[in-house]
């Protein structure tokens, strides 16, 4: 397992909003690493990587996600009082042209969801989402979450610059963004799955007989979200199916 970088005492406080930024593609420059500091004397910067820690009502500069993320950091997971946001920074071309269309302010549930910005020459994909917190216990395999989700963001966002939209999509139906939208014929509606009469053991068993890879942890609406992305085809990637996983609604 590669080991991204080494922290001390850095973890989700309910009472405060972290913030870790990691350059994928590149050692983040001087030049970086001086704008990183920029936003709090406080920041713990290295060649790859910068964390925030913002107490009580304070939060990260709205000016810090651009500068930093348009040019020198490619991922970045957030949590404030249990709400966290992901972003992916991906350069634009062809492939990931319909990224600015297609997931514009595509939120639902809570205003959770998807949305896109330009960052410079890059889209920058958030994901806006609350988490099932049992999925992120130890004895799941998760020591650290922001760790966790780093190595995930990653991988997605090469996918995402390979023109994969799966999990982007998955994540926009698990919180209802596109409730109008119709199913291609011969497809169940999502609305038979959001029938809150239905167990957690009869979703699971749905799960197991369309052969969908599923946790015990999963609620209900994260069932949901699996049998409603294979009613469309979806075939998400390990790491865009751990991703989804965790997600969750206050």
């Amino acid at each position: 397992m590669q080991i991204l970088r080494v922290r001390r005492g850095f973890q989700a406080d309910h009472s405060s909003s972290s913030y870790l930024f990691y350059a994928a593609d590149k050692p983040v420059s001087e030049q970086g690493r001086r704008i990183a500091h920029k936003y709090s004397s406080r920041a713990e910067v290295d060649k790859r990587s910068v964390q925030y820690q913002k107490w009580g009502d304070t939060s990260l500069s709205s000016s810090a996600y651009k500068a930093l993320m348009a040019e020198y950091y490619d991922v970045m997971v957030s949590e404030s009082y249990d709400w966290w946001t992901f972003i992916i920074a991906v350069p634009q071309t062809a492939e990931t042209k319909p990224l600015s269309t297609r997931y514009r302010d595509a939120r639902g549930y809570d205003d959770l969801g998807v949305d896109v910005e330009k960052y410079g020459s890059r889209w920058a994909v958030s994901i806006y989402c609350a988490l099932e917190y049992d999925s992120l216990a130890p004895d799941q395999g998760v020591d650290d979450p922001f760790e966790h989700f780093v190595k995930l963001l990653v991988t997605i966002r090469k996918e995402i610059i390979a023109g994969d939209f799966s999990l982007l999509d998955a994540v926009v139906k698990f919180y209802g963004a596109n409730d109008e939208e119709q199913l291609p014929d011969g497809d169940p509606s999502p609305a038979t799955w959001r029938d809150q009469s239905l167990t957690k053991l009869q979703l699971q068993a749905e799960c197991q007989r369309r052969g969908i890879a599923v946790r015990k942890s999963w609620s209900k609406d994260q069932l949901r979200a699996a049998l409603e992305s294979s009613c469309r085809g979806q075939n998400l990637t390990s790491a865009a199916r751990q991703l989804l996983g965790h997600l969750g609604r206050l």
